[in-house]
C-alpha cells in the first residue's frame, strides 16, 4: 500500500502543502487516516487467495491430470480409466483447507487493522459545526468526549468575544489532516502531528518510538520556535517558542514567573490564531503585506475514484459546494480596506519515507494591522510521528499535517507479502524432478506400447481390434451361436499422443495428493501450538501467541540472524555488577571469568592469596569507604551477597570523598527523567495486601530501648524509583547505574 502511495504521489509532482489550522482536509490529494495491512477484501479474496494456492507446483499438476482425467473419461478423444474426480475431489479439498487457513489469518489482520483505525481520539471543534453534524448524521451520532472538561465545552475568550470550544470524540480514522488533535499520556499518536503545546514546561514532550526503529529510549520533541522576539510574548518561555503564554506580571520579563502553560491556556492560545476562533478567518499566506512570498494558494481541483467521490463532484458541479467556496474565500488575498482576520497556516514537504527529516514552516498572523505574517520554521524536532507513544507528558495539542497512507510510518511499510516457505519451495523442485521423470516414463510407455500394438494387432481381437470389420467373433461360428452380433471393430489401435495421456492418467500417483494433505494438517497443527504455547503467553495482558502467518513451518529452519547491534536480539537489561574506587573492587566477579583460588600455585606463598582475597568486597561495603574495615565478612564464594542486617546508616558515617563522589555521579549525571506510574508494581501491591504496612523496617535485634528506633526505608520499584513513580532512562546503562545507586546504596 505504501508503495503504490509513493508512486501515486510522484507522478502526481506535489511540491508542497498547504494547510490551515482547524480546517480538516477531507478532498484529494489529502488521505484519510485509515490503515490496512490486511491483504483480501470480500470480492478479491476468492481470486487472488485461489491464485496463491496454485503457485504451488503440484497444484497445477494436480488440476491439469484431473483434467485430462475427466476428457478421457468423458468424450472418445483418448482412453481413461480413472475417474476423475478421484483427483479434483482430494485436491479441492486440500485448497479449500488452504483457502480457510489465509481467511483466518486474514481475518485477524482486519481485526487488528479495525481496532487500529476505531481507537477512539479527541479532536478540537466548533460547537456548532459539531451540533449541526450531529443533526444531520442519521447513522453517525458524533459525540463530546466525556473525558476532557467532564464532556462540557470550554468558554474561552478570543478578540473579546466569548467562545465556546468542543472536545469531539471520534475514531482514528476519522481524523484528517488540519485537524487539531489531542493526546494523552502512554496514548500512541494517532497521525503525524506537528506540536503546539503541551502539559510540560516550555512545550516540549516526550516520546517513545520502539514501534517505528525499535529504540526504547524517550526522545524530546519540541514546540515551534520563533527566530525573534514577537510583541506581546514572554521569551523566558520555552526558550521563545510558540508556547508563547501571553504576558505575565505586566510585561516584567522575570523567569521566577514563568509557569507551564495550563490546558485551557493552550486551548485559547490555538484557538486565537486557528478557525475554531475566528470561523471565517483568510489565511495567514494571503496577507498584502507578504505578497513578495506569496506561493500559489490556489486547491487543486482533484476526484476521488470512487463512486462516492464522484457522486459528490458531479453534484458540486451542478448545486455548487458551500466547503470549497468557503475555502477559495480563505485563500484569497483580501482587497484594499478589507477587515480581515488571518488565522496560522501550515506549509509542509509533501508525505515522503525520511523518518528522521521534515521540511515546513508555521505562518502566524500579523501582531497589527498592516504588519508582515512571521514564519516559524519546522524540522523533525517538531514532529509528532504516528505509531510513537507519548511518555511522561500529560497531554498534547498537535496539528495534523500527514494522515493514513501519507503518514511516514506507513510510507516506509510495504503491503503484505505473499510468502513461501521452505518446505513449500522444497516440494516445488521435488515436484519438477518427479514430473520431469514422470514424463520420461510415459513417453517411453507411450512409444512402446504404440510398437507393441502394430506388431501384434493380429492377436488383438480380445481388444477389439480387427481389420475385417465384417468377421464375427473368432470361436463363436457354431449355428447355436448366430444371434450373437458381430462387434464393433476397431482397425486402428491409439496412436503415440493417446497412449501418452493414458499412462499420465495411470501414473498420476507419482506424486501424491496425500503430500499436501499431510503438510496443510502439520501447518494447522503448529499455528494451534503456537497458541497454546505458555513459554509465548504474557501473563501480565493475558495475551496469548498468535500465529499470523501459514509460513510456521520456517520456525525451525533459522540458520543466520543478521543483526546491526546485539540490543535487536536480546531484552538489553543490564544490571550494576562490580566497581571500582580507590583501587578497591566491589562485588563479585562474572561467574564465567571469575578467578578461583584452587588455580593458585601450590609453590605461591599463602599470604599473596589473603592479599587477593581482601581485594574484593562486595558491593555494599562501598559504603563502608576504601580502607579495610575489621568486623565486615569477607567475600565468600558461595554467597556474594550481604547479610539482610547491614547497617548502612552506621556504614555511612565512615563513607570516604571519592566513594561519595562516586555514587554522587552515578545519582546525578545522567539524563533520566521521573515519571508517574500509572500501574503500580504487582509485588508491591500485594505485599501491602498481606502486610498492610505502609513501610518496611530493617530488622536489628541488638536494639536497645534507649537507642534510636530502627530507620524506615519507603519502597521502591525495581528501577530505584519510589512507589507511584517510574524512571525513563534513554538508554539501558543510564537505568543500571541509576537503580544500583538507589536501591544498593540508597542515593
Amino acid at each position: 500500500m505504501g508503495l503504490k502511495k509513493r508512486k501515486r504521489d510522484k507522478e502526481a509532482g506535489e511540491e508542497q502543502r498547504i494547510i490551515d489550522f482547524g480546517k480538516p482536509e477531507n478532498d484529494p490529494p489529502f488521505a484519510d487516516n485509515s490503515v490496512k495491512t490486511s491483504k483480501y477484501s470480500m470480492l478479491s479474496f476468492f481470486p487472488m487467495a485461489i491464485r496463491e494456492q496454485f503457485r504451488r507446483s503440484a497444484n497445477i499438476y494436480f488440476l491439469c491430470v484431473g483434467l485430462l482425467m475427466f476428457v478421457g473419461y468423458y468424450t472418445n478423444l483418448f482412453y481413461s480409466a480413472i475417474s476423475p474426480w478421484t483427483t479434483l475431489g482430494p485436491l479441492a479439498v486440500v485448497v479449500s483447507v488452504s483457502l480457510v487457513q489465509e481467511g483466518y489469518t486474514d481475518t485477524l489482520r482486519h481485526r487488528s487493522d479495525n481496532a487500529t483505525n476505531n481507537h477512539p481520539c479527541t479532536v478540537l471543534r466548533q460547537p456548532e459545526e459539531l451540533d449541526r453534524q450531529q443533526k444531520n448524521a442519521k447513522k453517525i451520532k458524533r459525540k463530546r468526549d466525556p473525558r476532557l472538561n467532564k464532556g462540557k465545552d470550554l468558554k474561552i475568550k478570543v478578540a473579546g468575544r466569548e467562545v465556546f470550544i468542543a472536545f469531539e470524540s471520534l475514531f482514528r480514522m476519522n481524523i484528517r489532516a488540519g485537524d487539531l488533535v489531542f493526546v494523552r499520556n502512554r496514548e500512541m499518536v494517532p497521525a503525524d502531528l506537528i506540536l503546539l503545546a503541551s502539559a510540560n514546561e516550555g512545550g516540549n514532550a516526550y516520546i517513545e518510538t520502539s514501534s517505528i526503529d525499535g529504540e526504547t529510549n524517550l526522545k524530546l520533541r519540541n514546540s515551534p520556535q520563533m527566530p525573534d522576539e514577537r510583541p506581546g510574548m514572554v521569551s523566558a518561555i520555552s526558550n521563545n517558542s510558540l508556547l508563547n503564554g501571553e504576558k505575565q506580571d505586566d510585561g516584567e520579563d522575570d523567569d521566577s514567573s514563568v509557569e507551564t502553560e495550563s490546558f485551557s491556556q493552550a486551548v485559547e492560545r490555538i484557538s486565537k490564531m486557528s478557525l475554531l476562533g475566528h470561523p471565517d478567518g483568510v489565511c495567514a499566506l494571503a496577507n498584502p503585506a507578504n505578497a513578495d512570498e506569496q506561493p500559489n494558494l490556489r486547491r487543486q481541483n482533484s476526484v476521488k475514484h470512487t463512486p462516492k467521490g464522484i457522486l459528490g463532484h458531479l453534484k458540486g458541479r451542478l448545486f455548487g459546494d458551500s466547503a470549497k467556496d468557503a475555502a477559495e474565500r480563505r485563500r484569497s488575498v483580501p482587497e484594499g480596506g478589507e477587515q480581515v482576520t488571518y488565522i496560522a497556516t501550515l506549509t509542509s514537504e509533501p508525505p515522503n519515507t525520511h523518518v528522521n527529516n521534515y521540511t515546513g514552516k508555521l505562518t502566524l498572523p500579523p501582531d497589527s494591522e498592516g504588519a508582515r505574517s512571521q514564519h516559524a520554521a519546522l524540522d523533525a524536532d517538531n514532529l509528532l510521528l504516528r505509531g510513537a507513544v507519548l511518555r511522561n507528558t500529560e497531554w498534547v495539542i498537535g496539528l495534523a499535517c500527514f494522515t493514513g497512507a501519507d503518514t511516514k510510518l506507513v510510507m516506509n511499510s510495504v503491503a503484505t507479502p505473499s510468502k513461501f516457505s521452505q518446505l513449500d519451495m522444497l516440494i516445488n523442485r521435488t515436484v519438477f524432478l518427479v514430473l520431469f521423470i514422470m514424463i520420461f516414463c510415459v513417453c517411453s510407455l507411450g512409444a512402446a506400447s504404440v510398437k507393441v500394438n502394430n506388431e501384434a494387432f493380429d492377436q488383438l481381437w480380445y481388444a477389439g481390434y480387427n481389420k475385417n470389420l465384417s468377421e464375427p467373433w473368432p470361436y463363436f461360428n457354431l449355428d447355436s451361436s448366430s444371434y450373437i452380433q458381430i462387434p464393433d471393430w476397431e482397425d486402428h489401435t491409439p496412436n503415440f499422443i493417446q497412449n501418452t495421456f493414458m499412462f499420465v492418467t495411470l501414473l498420476s500417483n507419482f506424486i501424491p495428493l496425500s503430500v499436501y494433505v499431510s503438510v496443510e494438517i502439520i501447518t494447522v497443527m503448529m499455528m494451534l501450538y503456537i497458541g497454546w504455547d505458555l513459554n509465548m503467553y504474557h501473563e501480565e495482558s493475558d495475551t496469548p501467541a498468535v500465529a499470523r502467518s501459514t509460513i510456521v513451518t520456517d520456525l525451525g529452519l533459522v540458520e543466520y540472524i543478521f543483526s546491526d547491534k546485539t540490543g535487536t536480539l536480546t531484552c538489553n537489561i543490564m544490571e550494576f555488577k562490580r566497581c571500582s574506587v580507590d583501587g578497591h573492587a566491589f562485588g563479585m566477579p562474572v561467574a564465567k571469568a571469575a578467578p578461583q583460588l584452587t588455580d593458585i600455585p601450590e609453590e605461591q606463598p599463602s599470604d599473596d592469596a589473603d592479599l587477593f582475597s581482601d581485594s574484593v568486597h562486595p558491593l555494599k561495603h562501598l559504603l563502608a569507604g576504601s580502607d579495610p574495615v575489621s568486623g565486615l565478612s569477607q567475600v565468600d564464594e558461595s554467597n556474594e551477597s550481604v547479610d539482610s542486617s547491614f547497617d548502612l546508616e552506621c556504614m555511612t558515617d565512615t563513607l570516604t570523598f571519592n566513594a561519595e563522589m562516586f555514587l554522587r555521579v552515578m545519582s546525578i549525571c545522567h539524563t533520566v527523567v521521573v515519571e508517574k506510574d500509572h500501574v503500580p508494581d504487582d509485588f508491591i501491591r500485594k505485599k501491602r495486601l498481606s502486610s498492610k504496612l505502609p513501610s518496611i523496617s530493617h530488622p536489628d535485634s541488638n536494639v536497645d530501648k534507649g537507642s534510636k528506633s530502627p530507620k524506615t526505608v519507603k519502597e521502591k520499584n525495581k528501577d530505584g524509583a519510589p512507589e507511584g513513580y517510574a524512571y525513563q532512562a534513554e538508554s539501558p546503562d543510564e537505568a543500571a547505574l541509576v537503580a544500583a545507586a538507589s536501591n544498593e546504596y540508597g542515593f
